[in-house]
């Protein structure tokens, strides 16, 4: 069972609760029923707690009050230390509803702290190719997986998204009793990955490469088991992005040869939610489709953030971020009222936002109906946009703490996923054990927490 948040000591009770909570009518809005570049449109500000908008309002600088917001829903136990840390301007005595839905955003959050676990030290020669946070994850977690494969007596390594090759030629390299399988859907990626393992003297039995989209198909699964040769085999991926989590948690189930599972998600943002275009998608497990659970998209990209691994802010040192973020909301405002219609369906509209551009809100918006091909008959005047500017003057560090807001339901939305994957992993018969373990130093590796799994001894 996964390292339940310490108020809980029953899974059933755990999940009904961290359902719940995101079923609020706040968390609903500020993770998608209003998302941060139509505040403006949708008047975000109003609807949230009055007493909440005043305090925040009296801080002197919006970074901070964000700062204050992050801190109370850190790992460790100093967010009261920061509750009261600033009294400039009389803001002391944070909201106590503030401060209750802020605990209980904590509270409910499944642990990041890193289990206690050996690494492997990998050589130079490994090393090489990677930055010093792959080189930690990978040193981690080819420890875990060998673990693994001496408990199970397993020989058969199967690397799903396996990109460059950082962990299957690492597993390869390391532990020349193991024949590792690289799968990935990228043809540069896999020779990239083929080069490298022929540099080092690597034999194609012992590290085998194959071009294929992990796309939960059965053909897929066929090459697997036709490659283990009825050996057992552990199935791994290290961040399997979007739903090539869900992809190879349904592979470990489904496919026979495979007897354990390893395996680290990423980019929520990708996942696709369940549809009739796409009956498998999330949530996966019955535990949640019975309570009805959906995410937004807005929600699943919440999950890819890390507030707490943001540099803290030096009041001294003006920003750029809060204004960029104000002026894309003032220009779907501005759009909303002129009907301009930029992007297509419920696709949001990009562009590369260069310095200069955000000298002022004109040139913002300029830039941006010049990217957008917006008709010059639509377009407002320079009037316009100014009295704009001069409208929402004021506004960046409201926007700036909606957006905050948002992506501090990060951690619960990232549990949310988790819990779903691990419930769907304990409603097949054939699985034996399941655990979710925070594997990575969070404060190196936000995403770090790794699905494992085993199956039953077949006859047992």
């Amino acid at each position: 069972m996964p390292d339940l948040p310490s108020a809980y000591n029953d899974l059933e009770k755990y999940t009904e609760d961290l359902c719940s909570f995101i079923d609020t009518t706040l968390v609903r809005q500020i993770t998608g029923g209003i998302h941060v570049n139509d505040a403006l449109i949708y008047n975000a500000w109003d609807r949230l707690p009055t007493e909440w908008t005043e305090w925040w309002s009296r801080w002197p600088d919006h970074r901070l009050a964000q700062q204050n917001l992050i801190d109370s829903i850190g790992e460790d136990d100093t967010s009261h230390a920061h509750e009261n840390a600033y009294t400039d301007g009389g803001i002391i005595g944070r909201p106590e509803s503030l401060g209750n839905w802020l605990a209980r955003l904590k509270a409910l959050a499944l642990t990041r702290t890193q289990r206690p676990g050996q690494s492997v030290i990998l050589p130079e020669v490994l090393q090489t190719r990677m930055k010093t946070k792959k080189v930690t994850e990978v040193s981690r977690a080819t420890k875990l997986i060998h673990d693994l494969c001496e408990a199970r007596g397993i020989r058969h390594v199967v690397d799903m998204g396996s990109g460059q090759g950082y962990l299957s030629i690492s597993l390869a390299y390391l532990f020349p009793e193991l024949q590792v399988l690289a799968i990935d859907g990228s043809e540069s990626q896999v020779a990239g990955s083929q080069a490298f393992t022929d540099s080092l003297g690597i034999s194609n039995r012992r590290l085998t490469h194959m071009v294929h989209w992990i796309d939960g198909s059965s053909a897929l699964a066929d090459k697997v088991q036709a490659w283990s040769a009825g050996e057992r085999c552990i199935l791994v991926g290290l961040h399997a992005c979007g739903n090539l989590s869900e992809h190879m948690i349904r592979y470990f189930a489904e496919i026979s040869c495979i007897d354990a599972l390893a395996v680290v998600g990423c980019c929520y943002n990708h996942i696709v939610p369940r549809s009739d275009m796409c009956p498998a998608g999330f949530p996966i497990s019955e535990a949640l489709r019975d309570r009805n659970v959906t995410l937004t998209p807005t929600a699943l990209m919440t999950g890819c953030q890390a507030p707490n691994n943001w540099p803290r802010p030096d009041s001294q040192v003006s920003s750029v971020f809060g204004r960029r973020r104000l002026y894309r909301a003032m220009l779907e405002k501005l759009f909303f009222d002129h009907g301009i219609s930029a992007g297509s369906g419920n696709e949001r509209p990009a562009w590369g936002i260069r310095k200069g551009d955000m000298v002022g809100f004109t040139a913002f918006a300029h830039r941006a109906m010049d990217c957008l091909h917006v008709d010059a008959a639509q377009r407002p005047t320079d009037e316009q946009l100014r009295a704009y500017e001069e409208e929402y003057r004021g506004w960046e560090g409201r926007i700036a703490i909606l957006w905050t807001l948002s992506v501090l339901c990060g951690k619960v939305v990232e549990s949310v996923i988790a819990v779903d994957r691990y419930h769907f992993l304990e409603e097949r018969q054939v699985v034996q054990e399941v655990d979710v373990v925070p594997v990575f130093d969070a404060k190196v590796s936000p995403r770090n927490l790794m699905i494992v799994a085993t199956k039953k001894v077949q006859g047992g």
